[in-house]
């Protein structure tokens, strides 16, 4: 049995669409643009998705890109967090990386949020660290 955790979602307009989940074992629910766009290539367009939320501490909503967006027409979204906390509305920004100008319909799904579970961290400083097989060792340490 899975874990259900409920989002309560405020529509701020009455054009917003609620997200929902495409099948049902999907790890991603998808958000809705509310109104219509153009993104010329190498420029980027903020979406307000007019919705806000509520869910509980503990967790956060991780903002990502559709594949399919980004394979298909080299559209990527700028990666973001929406905190428990937060009540405001959720932006999403749209990267245009590809040769021709993208057109966004009110109604399209133009990202997807992945309920997380965030563990509570207690920050810690300290004079040493243990070692490891990688120590130092940062980009490229594994080869290509």
């Amino acid at each position: 049995m899975r874990k259900e955790v409920v989002i309560r979602f405020k529509r701020l307009t009455e054009r917003a669409r609620l997200p929902r989940f495409a099948y049902e074992d999907d790890a991603c629910f998808d958000l809705f643009s509310p109104c219509d766009l153009i993104i010329p290539p190498g420029e980027s367009a903020v979406v307000d998705l007019e919705i806000a939320s509520e869910f509980p501490p503990g967790y956060e909503v991780v903002i990502r890109p559709r594949s399919g967006m980004g394979i298909r027409h080299g559209i990527m979204i700028h990666p973001g967090t929406i905190d428990a906390g937060y009540r405001g509305s959720w932006v999403v920004r749209l990267f245009n990386f590809g040769t021709a100008p993208y057109r966004i319909f009110q109604g399209d799904r133009i990202a997807q949020g992945a309920l997380r579970e965030v563990p509570r961290v207690r920050i810690v400083e300290a004079s040493t660290l243990s070692p490891t097989q990688r120590g130092e060792r940062g980009l490229g340490s594994t080869g290509r």
